[in-house]
């Protein structure tokens, strides 16, 4: 596969990846806490740059020596995304309860929190990653150029994918406040729900989403 080919591959998957369930059920539940469209793509672009970080570092480093993340590390990574997932999804659904009745304060910042789900949301796609590209780029240089874009695609499509949530809710929250906590209580649910549904496939030995 030449240069070309692959960083065009890496695009695409790229893409494609940032719109996994799990992924969006993440971001959901920064999107949900309210604030600008600009704000929800910088939610989104943390979270696709800790993913990223992990996938260039991590993932170049084990294409460049050849190795190989063990299959039991990459279950136990799995599982620590269904667990975050769940804790996102408890805090949002405590963040709900707490505002039901009162005054919907401004929203903070995103802070450090998108990065750091994003940095483990990395780890646990290194492996299959560092598989699939050990499988169909035989070039070392074209795997790594393969996986610099995927990162930067994940960036990119990442912020995209917040900020086109966030528009619709953000439009219709402003035209119905009461709304607001609403959705927050639906980002948390849908969130318990996807850790819990990679939680199964994990146990289960079924290959993850």
């Amino acid at each position: 596969m030449s240069l070309v080919a692959a960083s065009l591959l890496g695009l695409g998957l790229g893409v494609k990846h940032a719109f996994e369930p799990d992924h969006v059920a993440a971001v959901c539940t920064f999107v949900a806490r309210g604030g600008t469209v600009g704000r929800a793509a910088l939610s989104g672009a943390l979270w696709g740059l800790g993913h990223g970080a992990v996938i260039v570092v991590g993932g170049g480093a084990l294409i460049a020596t050849g190795a190989s993340v063990p299959a039991p590390l990459a279950a136990v990574l799995e599982g620590a995304v269904a667990v975050m997932l769940v804790g996102l999804g408890i805090a949002a659904i405590v963040a709900w309860r707490r505002q039901r009745g009162a005054v919907q304060p401004p929203p903070p910042p995103p802070g450090k929190r998108p990065l750091a789900v994003g940095l483990v949301h990395g780890a646990a796609g290194t492996a299959a990653l560092t598989i699939f590209v050990a499988s169909t780029i035989p070039a070392r240089h074209a795997a790594l150029a393969f996986v610099g874009v995927f990162g930067l695609a994940s960036v990119l499509a990442m912020a995209f994918v917040a900020a086109l949530m966030a528009w619709p809710l953000r439009s219709a929250t402003q035209r119905s406040p009461k709304l607001a906590p609403r959705v927050q209580l639906v980002a948390g649910i849908a969130s318990i729900a996807a850790g819990l549904v990679l939680a199964a496939e994990v146990l289960g030995g079924a290959p993850p989403s």
